[in-house]
């Protein structure tokens, strides 16, 4: 039954920022996740992104398509694609019956351009909140420059979200992952069907059981604090360790933070630990493979979150699926989206006068109030189950491809002018962003060499 409903969808591009995952990346991650579930339907998945030239065989997809590329300096395993003739040829020839665009990068251009000049369906996710993280891009120096900030904020930022918006038009539905990121595309002009489907949650990995503990044997069962996300200054972990030093570790014996992830703000973040005198309560373990993360969730008291720049979080949802309460700023997005407060965990206004305090206090009731832990794990669980069910993301995500479907057939190809348009925006951003690289220092990302997830076949779902 289902092979002879979906027999239209034969061959399915999903356009990624990676072809290799040199380190945890929500979105690629999401992409490997589709690509197993949707070739164990029997659709045959090609991966679409920029060429990696250190990827090994064993580390690329089975089928892969690779467009031109160029490195991106401060982030070392990061590639931009770039437009060439025989790249563009290659995306045309492959015949594809739908484009599903995991990226806000050059490669949603790139299936404009398909789109328009070949009505091939698109179909777009949308993986960044540009508002949020534009300062990633800048130089430390910069970063809390007032007139450079305000060019970025004034200028920079509402131009690149105009084009996204036509990019998205250009397309038949915009996938958001979560109800604010719709109600923000929609303020900025969306016209095409918007869809919202949050990230699933893959059981062979999350589901397992009888994990052995990973934290440090000093770090003691009823005061652990985990912190999971990249180290980068768009994820707030300075905050989280400020509030943990001033209003959690001296209030609550015994209690320790850890600190799950590397990045480029890695050894900063450790100064700050000992700046604030909580040296011997923070736990720094590097970046973890995404096999390990169940312990860490499952041995961990309350999960701490305070980034602003999420159109998902996954790390959330992970948190909850494993009945680990979370403590998180509102950010009106995809941790909002995700979190329930009060009933699995607490939000917080980030904008308020005492949220840092607030935070704080969330934190030390979780860990000396066992009934309303336990009450908060259980909903925690029963409601990441339902919202991140990985049966219920793809059933979702193949009616969203029969709705683009039917979109792609009423709404005609563009012209070749509005197709190249495409191109020249593509390349306009690419050149920027690569410029950008420029003006800071290569970072590491995940120094420890953890291992990221594989391009295999094993369904975390039953196809129906």
């Amino acid at each position: 039954m289902y092979a002879h409903e979906r027999r239209w969808l034969r061959k399915l591009a999903i356009a990624n920022d990676y072809v290799r995952v040199p380190y945890a990346n929500g979105s690629s991650y999401a992409s490997q996740f589709l690509h197993r579930e949707l070739s164990a339907r029997g659709h045959e998945v090609t991966i679409v992104g920029p060429h990696d030239p250190d990827a090994t065989p064993s580390e690329l997809p089975p089928r892969h398509l690779s467009m031109s590329s160029i490195p991106l300096r401060n982030h070392p395993g990061f590639r931009l694609s770039m437009p060439s003739r025989s790249s563009l040829e290659a995306l045309r020839d492959a015949n594809f019956d739908m484009m599903l665009v995991q990226s806000a990068s050059g490669l949603l251009y790139a299936s404009s351009w398909l789109r328009q000049r070949h009505g091939v369906p698109m179909v777009c996710v949308n993986t960044v909140h540009l508002p949020s993280v534009y300062n990633v891009l800048l130089p430390d120096a910069l970063n809390h420059v007032g007139p450079v900030n305000r060019v970025f904020e004034d200028g920079l930022i509402p131009l690149v979200q105009a084009q996204t918006t036509g990019v998205y038009n250009s397309g038949d539905a915009l996938v958001c992952l979560s109800p604010g990121l719709k109600r923000h595309w929609e303020r900025c002009g969306v016209d095409v069907p918007i869809h919202v489907i949050p990230r699933a949650i893959e059981r062979r990995i999350f589901d397992r059981a009888g994990q052995d503990d990973p934290f440090a044997n000093d770090a003691r069962r009823g005061g652990r604090v985990l912190v999971a996300c990249r180290h980068a200054r768009e994820k707030g972990v300075d905050r989280v360790l400020r509030i943990f030093a001033r209003y959690v570790a001296p209030r609550v014996e015994g209690a320790s933070i850890t600190l799950v992830g590397d990045g480029p703000e890695h050894d900063a973040l450790q100064a700050l630990a000992e700046d604030l005198g909580i040296e011997h309560r923070a736990y720094f373990v590097g970046e973890q493979g995404l096999e390990q993360m169940p312990a860490w969730y499952r041995h961990a008291d309350v999960f701490a979150y305070a980034s602003l720049s999420e159109t998902y979080g996954q790390v959330v949802s992970e948190a909850l699926w494993c009945g680990l309460p979370v403590v998180a700023m509102d950010d009106g997005m995809g941790v909002a989206g995700q979190v329930t407060d009060g009933e699995d965990g607490f939000l917080l206004d980030p904008a308020s006068t005492d949220s840092d305090r607030r935070f704080g206090s969330r934190i030390e009731t979780l860990l000396t109030t066992p009934r309303l832990h336990r009450r908060l794990s259980d909903n925690a669980v029963r409601n990441a189950r339902e919202r991140s069910d990985p049966e219920a993301c793809v059933r979702r995500y193949l009616e969203v491809f029969e709705v683009a479907r039917d979109h792609a057939r009423r709404a005609p190809a563009g012209s070749p002018a509005k197709a190249y348009g495409s191109l020249a925006s593509w390349t306009g951003l690419h050149a920027l962003v690569a410029t950008l690289g420029l003006l800071r220092r290569p970072v590491a990302l995940n120094r420890n060499g953890a291992e990221t997830g594989s391009w295999t076949f094993e369904p975390a779902s039953t196809p129906r």
